[in-house]
């Protein structure tokens, strides 16, 4: 475990990081998962921000997103709401359906191959969560003995989260443009300059200051001039 995430540390692309996972649930008999990450609880409007699954499990992936099954899955859910990982079998979850719709899923995870799972979820600090959802498909033993091996699972999931997040983060920064007039505001900001120095020291108004520091807000996808510092530091903008 320790391994990974150091080697975690080392990725140079979003697509490393990920052959790491591969390579290493691999070697745990597991060849069948799949990552979502979502900005917010899927009962409440989710925004999916990124996804990805492996090879032999993506025809499934792309399926379940398409048909919006999140939105009626409960045990996705209960995983949304846990700290722990949550073990599944489908042939339980069938006979737990509440509708139609939940007991199709299920049967599609049947025909698709699918046996059991573990739902390994990771909270954020702004509401959004990760979910690495790990399958144990038919005639597989890959899920054995999983309550021996969830601890570990949990720490690399969270992990893998952390620089996921780096990698969105880097990305949508190298996306955003400042003016030089949004930089030095923010860069003087950061310095604990207030604002009417900052309008002698560049000469212009206050409101003016103040202008630019919103719409570094507003392009860095923040509420405030504090955490647009933070954002723009954590890119290459901002060293």
């Amino acid at each position: 475990m320790l391994e990974i995430c150091q080697r975690m540390s080392l990725a140079t692309s979003l697509e490393g990081l990920n052959l790491m996972l591969v390579n290493y649930f691999a070697k745990q008999g597991i060849g069948s998962f799949a990552i979502t990450y979502y900005s917010q609880h899927t009962k409440t409007g989710s925004k999916l921000i990124y996804d990805w699954a492996s090879a032999n499990l993506r025809p499934w992936h792309h399926h379940y997103l398409g048909e919006h099954y999140a939105d009626i899955d409960r045990t996705l859910e209960c995983s949304e709401q846990s700290l722990l990982p949550v073990f599944w079998d489908v042939q339980e979850q069938l006979k737990r359906a509440k509708n139609k719709r939940e007991a199709r899923i299920r049967l599609e995870s049947i025909e698709f191959g699918i046996d059991k799972g573990l739902n390994i979820s990771s909270h954020g600090f702004e509401s959004d969560f990760l979910i690495l959802v790990l399958h144990q498909r038919q005639n597989e033993t890959g899920l054995q003995g999983w309550e021996l091996k969830q601890y570990q699972w949990m720490a690399i999931t969270q992990c893998y989260f952390h620089y996921l997040r780096k990698f969105l983060l880097n990305g949508a920064m190298n996306s955003v443009k400042l003016t030089r007039r949004e930089q030095q505001c923010l860069i003087l900001t950061a310095k604990g300059v207030r604002v009417d120095s900052i309008a002698i020291t560049l000469g212009i108004s206050q409101r003016t200051v103040n202008f630019h520091l919103q719409n570094a807000n507003k392009k860095l996808g923040v509420t405030n001039k504090y955490l647009a510092i933070m954002r723009w530091k954590g890119s290459d903008g901002g060293r």
